[in-house]
């Protein structure tokens, strides 16, 4: 009887230890070199989007358009709603945005087919079969699914997945940058960043085959050279490691005839993933160097003044500069004001007619204009630029129209003053030196319709 009370207590102390750890969702135990890195989860970076999914299937995609989920017909038992909600993506080696898949913690009767949108920067700086979803469980450990897919083509990574958490894109092993403009003489860091993880999978308990995914590796030999020269040369440009995962690349004295230049790093690694071995795996980062930046400024401004559906009187004025960026001094000149036409220049109605009155000034006649550049990491990661505009203005009006009607009557309407436009803008200026989608007029949203386009000429 003593013993059966012992034997009691023991095991009502054993659950009462077990019941004070709070474990993961893995039902093995991982060797201790094999833990997964726990980070705090991410924080909303976005809309909401919700959707009714019934047993018939479905597809949801997030409001900034970087992920989907498709659910084939028997994946829910159940009319379900479904939400995507973006947050920061706190996966090691993560880029873009992370997703709460919600309800969180349901699992489903058919695998669910979840896909990540990336760039042509995400792809640069790894390589394809690099390229991942991993998600966090309940204690912020993270783990990565097997049997990624990769559309290269369409820049697509999508893995069958059967149950909702917190997912993220990652890649065991990037360069960053990957790519950028630098001016002749000038310096930058180039870092090398990789994570581990077993290509042993183990199982969890909704099914789901997965790899612990490790904290970031920082041990291992890396070579780098300027377009195939060790440590790089005076033509190309030197390197030299401040760490074990990090170089710094000066720029060449002047601009090399190999331009851009291939910074690459060997990483002495040996691994597997996905299956495959990785050896001595190369990155390479192109350089641009530059001694100076020309671009080519073109603002048009487009005015309906008359709607009489179906025929429409639209008046546009226009300007042309030249903007020269050498380091971080803008120049602009060559200011070009074109005289501003109308498309048709007359609209006749039986005995009435209105008529544009041409006019070499117009709304935008640009008299001077100032601009910065400056770093923005908005889309383009650290390495991208932000070069703003200001402009001035000088007798600029609205566009004026003569009216005329029988018996010789005649009135004029239009050609008020105003204070041109736009009188700023800026450009998300891209580490290749070409331009993104232009950036808001830094006024405003302009109640005009306005044409801006700014080509690299050199």
């Amino acid at each position: 009887m003593k013993r059966i009370s012992l034997l009691s207590i023991i095991i009502m102390l054993m659950l009462v230890v077990y019941g004070c750890i709070k474990t993961s969702d893995l039902m093995p135990k991982l060797p201790p070199d094999t833990d997964p890195a726990i980070t705090e989860p991410g924080t909303p970076v976005g809309d909401m989007v919700s959707k009714a999914i019934g047993k018939d299937g479905g597809s949801i995609s997030s409001a900034d358009g970087n992920a989907e989920l498709i659910f084939p017909a028997g994946a829910l038992d159940a009319a379900t709603t479904i939400s995507v909600q973006p947050i920061s993506n706190t996966a090691p080696n993560g880029f873009g945005n992370g997703y709460s898949f919600l309800p969180e913690g349901i699992k489903f009767l058919q695998p669910v087919i979840l896909k990540f949108h990336y760039t042509a920067d995400n792809l640069a700086s790894t390589l394809a079969g690099l390229m991942g979803i991993a998600f966090q469980d309940s204690i912020g450990a993270w783990y990565r699914v097997n049997n990624c897919a990769n559309d290269t083509v369409n820049k697509i990574i999508s893995a069958p997945i059967k149950h909702f958490s917190k997912w993220a894109p990652f890649d065991m092993l990037h360069i960053n940058p990957s790519r950028l403009t630098l001016g002749v003489g000038k310096s930058i860091n180039l870092g090398v960043e990789m994570v581990g993880s077993d290509d042993e999978v183990v199982e969890l308990k909704g099914g789901d085959e997965v790899a612990p995914l490790s904290g970031k590796i920082t041990n291992k030999k890396i070579v780098w050279a300027a377009n195939g020269v060790v440590n790089g040369n005076s033509s190309f440009g030197t390197l030299a490691a401040s760490s074990t995962t990090v170089a710094t690349f000066t720029a060449p004295a002047k601009v090399p005839s190999a331009n851009p230049v291939a910074v690459s790093a060997t990483i002495d690694n040996h691994f597997k993933y996905e299956g495959k071995s990785y050896n001595n795996v190369q990155l390479i980062s192109n350089i641009r160097i530059v001694d100076v930046e020309v671009y080519l400024l073109e603002m048009k401004i487009l005015d309906t003044v008359l709607n009489y559906d179906p025929d429409v009187m639209v008046v546009w004025d226009s300007v042309s500069m030249k903007i020269t960026v050498r380091d971080t001094v803008v120049t602009i000149s060559e200011i070009t004001n074109f005289p501003s036409s109308a498309n048709p220049a007359q609209l006749v109605y039986t005995h009435d007619a209105h008529y544009f009155v041409p006019d070499p000034v117009g709304e935008i006649n640009v008299t001077g204009a100032s601009g910065k550049i400056g770093p923005y990491a908005y889309n383009t990661g650290p390495d991208g630029r932000l070069l703003a505009l200001n402009f001035t203005h000088s007798g600029t009006h609205d566009p004026k129209l003569r009216y005329t009607a029988e018996n010789n009557y005649e009135d004029f309407s239009g050609g008020d003053s105003n204070p041109g436009y736009p009188t700023s803008w800026a450009f998300e200026i891209l580490p290749d030196g070409d331009v993104g989608e232009y950036v808001l007029p830094l006024n405003g949203i302009l109640e005009k319709v306005v044409d801006v386009k700014l080509t690299l000429q050199k």
